[in-house]
């Protein structure tokens, strides 16, 4: 499997975490830019902190997220940084058996 396949597949995989946090909150609506303006709304991050582009990239797998990016997805995500990390080390970090290849 080439890097390009690995990233994609572990992208993939860190969207679908991401996502899945966002709709396990209880929130009246389910779309990624009443997510965005209802974490704005709330003050818990500034006006610009993502776009709505953006978020749907990282959830569909298209972007790896920065760790400042993941640092305000915790906040707007009312998860401990350190929990979503833990939840996402094993497809941001490089495995053992992808050195090899």
């Amino acid at each position: 499997m080439t890097k390009k396949q690995l990233l994609t597949e572990h992208a993939i995989k860190l969207g679908n975490i991401i996502k899945d946090y966002r709709l396990a909150l209880s929130l009246e609506k389910k779309s990624r830019q009443y997510f965005i303006d209802d974490r704005i709304n709330k003050q818990l991050l500034p006006e610009d902190w993502i776009s709505e582009k953006t978020l749907t990239n990282i959830e569909n797998g298209y972007n790896m997220p920065s760790l400042v990016t993941l640092k305000y997805l915790s906040i707007a995500l009312e998860v401990d940084f350190l929990v979503l990390i833990n939840a996402i080390e094993k497809y941001i970090l490089p495995s053992e058996n992808s050195n090899r290849n």
